[in-house]
């Protein structure tokens, strides 16, 4: 059993995760940023000061990454029923915007160096603390990377998407460098040039991924949804598949087809099976708005369309029914039978007026029918168990014919019970799972006829078949 009062919210415990990751990413970033921007400046190299300007956009964005994950982990309200969950897409567009920024200004000092000139100068000193920042660049590349996948984070795989170019940016400040220690001064630039490139390559890459999420981009893979929906016992047929969100919280909608004979009751059942199992089995599932629909039938006979509009006629009035009979008379028209089922402590007249009613409303639908003939049966709220010696000697004989029939260990379990002055047997049968349905079927139809044929004041025998584990 869970309590809500002992078990943590698994969404902010997520939040509180990526917020984490950001805090330590942002103090690698700072070290990175100061260590690169003081060693360009001392030496004038201006690879060197770019490779410090990338790694400050680094510090920047995890800034507005702490700040959108603030935002997103507030609960739903009136105002944002669906969540504040695209706060951390938004914070993914800002660090793509600010990549573009600090693009544009690497590139406009590498036109001013071009235009005016000057050469940098190189020494073993700016070489080794260059070479220091390699190593805090992979570990902040696979703490974030590894983390944004886990947590299914926005904001950590938008900014290790570029945190990851400082480590080609710094393997390429250092090949710059030998390079002016070689007198190639030229060099400089076509480096400097190189993280403009990739810097906007990895902006692009983001503006793009958010943007697809902003645009309500189909969320969860149309595959996956159908899967765990065709599992759902009833369902016929699904389609018009919709879901919009994001990778960490997605919403989806759809419309499931069942029998029209169905209940309302029982369809009901299934659309929330449906919205438990897509909630349970897909990670990313939020909530689920389920549609459903009767499935045509080709071909329905005269026959079923009478059955089913007078099962939904007796639901529409809140009567339970059984045992419906529909006799053809091609003179006189049709003749209905049918139990209807009244609480034992309902008054006759309350009950003929109710079934009265019904006939009347059965007769209007159908002006075919010449006669209903309805049954009043009151059944007691709660099943009567069966302790005389005589009844346990009817549920020992009933065990006796099955294992004649089928064998004791097929036979998984058997309940004898009395309902008002009717008895009534259900039986749960197993079977290899290679087996053809209608073989199982065949056998379970077997055993209802033998039971019925060897006990007569059997009023129902229900046969249910189920694989072995």
């Amino acid at each position: 059993m869970k309590h809500e009062g002992l078990n943590p919210d698994p969404r902010l415990e997520r939040y509180a995760g990526v917020r984490t990751v950001l805090i330590r990413v942002l103090v690698a970033n700072l070290a990175v940023t100061l260590l690169k921007i003081i060693v360009g400046i001392l030496t004038g190299v201006l690879a060197v000061v770019a490779d410090g300007f990338h790694s400050l956009v680094d510090s920047s964005s995890n800034l507005i990454g702490l700040a959108a994950i603030s935002l997103a982990r507030k609960p739903a309200d009136d105002d944002h029923p669906y969540g504040y969950q695209r706060y951390e897409t938004l914070g993914a567009l800002a660090i793509g915007v600010l990549m573009l920024v600090a693009a544009w200004e690497i590139g406009s000092k590498i036109v001013e160096r071009y235009t005016e000139g000057g050469a940098p100068e190189m020494n073993l000193i700016a070489f080794a603390l260059v070479m220091m920042t390699f190593p805090i660049n992979l570990v902040v590349v696979i703490l974030e990377r590894r983390s944004g996948q886990r947590l299914q984070s926005e904001i950590l795989l938008a900014d290790s998407r570029h945190t990851q170019t400082d480590l080609y940016v710094t393997g390429s400040v250092l090949v710059s460098l030998v390079g002016i220690w070689l007198g190639w001064v030229w060099l400089d630039l076509v480096v400097a040039a190189v993280v403009v490139v990739l810097i906007v390559r990895s902006a692009f890459g983001i503006l793009r991924d958010a943007s697809l999420w902003l645009t309500d981009r189909m969320a969860i893979e149309l595959d996956r949804i159908t899967e765990v929906v065709y599992s759902v016992p009833g369902v016929l047929f699904v389609h018009r598949i919709r879901s919009r969100g994001t990778p960490e919280a997605a919403f989806v909608d759809l419309h499931v087809k069942v029998s029209p004979s169905m209940s309302t009751s029982r369809a009901h059942a299934i659309a929330t099976e449906v919205e438990k199992r897509l909630v349970d089995e897909i990670d990313a599932v939020r909530e689920v708005l389920v549609h459903i629909e009767p499935a045509k039938q080709e071909r329905q006979s005269t026959w079923d369309r009478m059955a089913e509009d007078i099962r939904r006629l007796a639901e529409g009035l809140g009567l339970g029914m059984h045992d419906l009979h529909i006799h053809t008379n091609p003179s006189e028209g049709y003749v209905v039978e049918i139990h209807l089922e009244f609480n034992d402590q309902v008054l006759l007249r309350d009950a003929h007026g109710l079934a009265e009613k019904f006939e009347v409303e059965i007769q209007r639908h159908w002006p075919e029918i010449q006669q209903v003939v309805t049954h009043l049966e009151p059944l007691p709220q709660k099943m009567l168990n069966l302790e005389s010696a005589e009844s346990l000697h009817l549920e020992a004989e009933i065990q006796q014919v099955l294992e004649q029939v089928v064998g004791h260990k097929q036979i998984k379990s058997l309940q004898v019970y009395q309902t008002a002055d009717h008895m009534h047997a259900n039986i749960v049968l197993l079977f290899n799972q290679d087996i053809l349905l209608n073989q199982a079927h065949d056998v379970a139809e077997k055993v209802e006829l033998e039971l019925r044929s060897q006990f007569p004041n059997l009023e129902h025998v229900m046969v249910h078949v189920e694989p072995k584990p």
